[in-house]
């Protein structure tokens, strides 16, 4: 009769012991959840896994960014041989140009030639042209 009350004694303590872990267990986990909702609800693995993630497309693009960094510096393109344009030069004075424009158009040169060597508007060409030509 001893045994059986003792026996009776540790069930009960066992089935408490059972009781109070479980309720434990609960109370962890509503407590790890709350946790993970004031993160914003994302766990920290997650975040972790996303930002090694990243890091490694980063790594990527960086190695093939640098890859064609040294393609592009190992093509060159041949250099393009300079046309020559008529272009009218910004360095020189207008007074120069003008003076230009009076002797070519005393030489007997055309509208185009002083609009092309002096950088003349055609109405400018026209009015050189008409005041210096045939003069000597």
């Amino acid at each position: 009769m001893w045994l059986d009350a003792m026996v009776i004694v540790l069930v009960l303590l066992q089935v408490a012991l059972l009781v109070l872990s479980w309720l434990q267990g609960r109370r962890l986990r509503r407590d790890l959840i709350g946790q993970a909702n004031a993160g914003g609800g994302v766990p920290a693995l997650l975040l972790t896994n996303t930002l090694n993630q990243i890091e490694h497309r980063l790594q990527a693009l960086d190695e093939r960014l640098r890859l064609l960094d040294e393609q592009s510096r190992a093509v060159r393109p041949a250099p393009i041989p300079a046309v020559a344009q008529p272009v009218s030069r910004p360095h020189q004075s207008a007074t120069h140009n003008y003076e230009l424009a009076q002797q070519l158009a005393r030489e007997g040169c055309g509208l185009e030639v002083l609009m092309e060597r002096c950088g003349l508007s055609r109405n400018e060409a026209e009015l050189v042209q008409r005041l210096y030509a045939g003069r000597t």
